[in-house]
């Protein structure tokens, strides 16, 4: 797992790699199982790691990558 121990709020917890949380933000907005408002709300968090992270563009699928232009 792609995990690290960081500091947070005073505790050491495993925090995932902006990797991982990125799939799995596509494996539930991809989900069509999920609840539309879920599944919107994962959409807007692809949007705000690509305006974030513009070097994770490739692994963001089209649909996702359509709706923000590159910087």
């Amino acid at each position: 797992m792609d995990t690290r121990r960081l500091k947070v709020l005073g505790e050491e917890v495993p925090v995932a790699s902006l990797t991982n949380i990125t799939q799995g933000k596509i494996w539930a907005w991809t989900d069509k199982g999920r609840r539309p408002t879920k599944r919107k709300k994962d959409e807007l968090d692809l949007m705000r790691i690509l305006e974030a992270y513009p070097e994770l563009r490739h692994k963001m699928p089209q649909e996702i990558r359509d709706q923000l232009p590159e910087v």
